[in-house]
């Protein structure tokens, strides 16, 4: 299928409508023509039609959006690009013979959508479930999600977070499309890594203090954090000694968990760490790439629960080889041990990881069985979910979320995913972000991807994150 907008920065948007029913539909030949012709006039007013030329002739289906008033030209564009996405939502639906479980919508965050509808006094659970096409099920959830972020989510332009990336991992796991690096083949660039880094960090302290921001939460993550040698590991650690903040660090890897990495994060007042299995079959583990077992998982659980870290693990639905029941085990184990997080995610396959690359088909039905029964299961143990997210080419078109014991929220994840937060990012890869409140959106300010790039900015990566935060 070929699909032509005469919008052009709606263009890629609407293309994902299209491509979450059928993913390689504008990729391959035939299937047709769409032709999406949106027509904005000065009051306000806009006029969307589609046509689609096939085998069977040529259907055309049209939208009318009446006049009204906008402040915000962002939300005026906003409001017709949904309506576009609508549009082409039901002619694939009614084309394809089957529905989507979040409708029309393709964006990251369904949630931020569903505060921003409900601060205008709007009914955001009729608008997404009537207009938007999102099932009851999956408007459920986001209502869920939002109703645990009240009083937590902030809206005021007063606090920042601090982010720290270490780009390094043991090995790479073949769902990963991050920059991590394995750090057995960078070795040579570790050194000037942390020390810049550390510089980074100072500097990030310095902007807060200038500001005057509060700060709220700070994380190291990867990558995993936990991969440098403990003369490294404590002194990024030790960069960050001292605030009075909400401390993650992403161990992640039970491969990398020790007592001393532990006992680092303890004495620089780390307050939330994550031990991440992903599965608790063996099988699948070494298929994705990763060094440890099951075994190593539970020993390394154990061995964090004898300090005062909230305690996250992730899991992963839909991964090579495993059904609904090998999933379930795994669920079973990890909520079983009630650990303060519990993150389920859905396999997506990224362009750059290994499982892309090697063409694994993640179309298969079962993953939303999955996500379904680890949602069940976290309920049934007394958990509630506080975020959620979406990606591209994601399972089944589901989505990854948050669970928390109650009060164990994560700030750190509601800021990102709200985009309701400055965030002040050190590394390589880091993206900072100045939020405007009054404009509902972020500007972005990112560091060098590559490590050579990164180290040879030196010094004014620093001063462009000043001049970024208005210093």
């Amino acid at each position: 299928m070929k699909f032509y907008c005469n919008i052009e920065n709606f263009t890629a948007d609407i293309a994902e409508v299209i491509r979450a029913f059928t993913p390689r539909a504008l990729e391959e030949e035939g299937g047709g023509e769409l032709f999406l012709q949106i027509l904005q006039r000065e009051d306000n007013s806009a006029a969307i039609t589609l046509t689609f030329q096939g085998e069977k002739g040529r259907q055309t289906s049209e939208k009318t959006l009446g006049s009204a008033e906008f402040s915000d030209p962002l939300e005026q564009t906003r409001r017709v690009k949904r309506a576009a996405k609508v549009l082409v939502y039901d002619f694939m639906s009614a084309h394809c013979g089957a529905t989507l479980p979040y409708g029309s919508l393709t964006g990251v965050r369904p949630t931020k959508l569903f505060h921003d509808l409900t601060a205008r006094g709007e009914d955001a659970f009729a608008l997404f479930t009537r207009d938007l096409r999102v099932s009851e099920d999956k408007a459920k959830l986001i209502q869920s999600v939002c109703r645990a972020q009240q009083g937590l989510k902030r809206e005021r332009n007063d606090s920042a977070d601090i982010f720290v990336n270490i780009p390094f991992c043991t090995t790479r796991c073949s769902y990963c499309s991050f920059i991590s690096a394995e750090i057995g083949r960078v070795k040579r660039f570790i050194p000037a890594y942390v020390e810049l880094l550390v510089r980074e960090i100072e500097a990030a302290r310095e902007i807060i203090r200038e500001r005057g921001f509060t700060l709220r939460a700070v994380y190291v993550g990867g990558g995993t954090p936990t991969s440098l040698s403990d003369e490294d590991f404590a002194r990024v650690l030790g960069a960050l000694k001292g605030l009075d903040a909400e401390f993650t660090v992403e161990a992640g890897r039970p491969d990398t968990i020790c007592a001393s990495k532990l006992d680092i994060m303890d004495k620089t007042g780390v307050t939330r760490i994550s031990v991440n299995p992903q599965s608790l079959n063996d099988k699948t583990i070494a298929l994705i790439g990763r060094k440890h077992t099951a075994k190593d998982f539970l020993r390394a659980y154990d061995l964090a629960r004898k300090y005062p870290f909230d305690v996250n693990c992730d899991l992963i639905a839909g991964l090579p080889g495993e059904d609904e029941a090998d999933f379930a085990r795994s669920a079973d184990g990890v909520f079983r041990l009630l650990p303060d997080n519990v993150t389920v995610h859905t396999l997506a396959l990224k362009k750059g990881s290994g499982l892309k690359l090697a063409g694994f088909d993640n179309s298969s039905g079962a993953t939303a069985g999955m996500v379904d029964y680890a949602r069940a299961l976290a309920e049934r143990r007394g958990y509630i979910p506080y975020y959620m997210y979406r990606q591209k080419y994601m399972s089944g078109n589901l989505e990854n979320a948050g669970y928390c014991l109650p009060g164990k929220q994560c700030l750190y994840n509601i800021d990102v995913m709200e985009e309701c937060a400055n965030i002040i990012a050190c590394g390589a890869g880091g993206i900072s972000k100045l939020y405007l409140p009054e404009q509902n959106r972020l500007e972005r300010l990112a560091d060098p991807k590559g490590l050579d790039v990164y180290l040879e900015r030196g010094e004014r990566l620093i001063a462009a994150k000043r001049a970024f935060f208005g210093l």
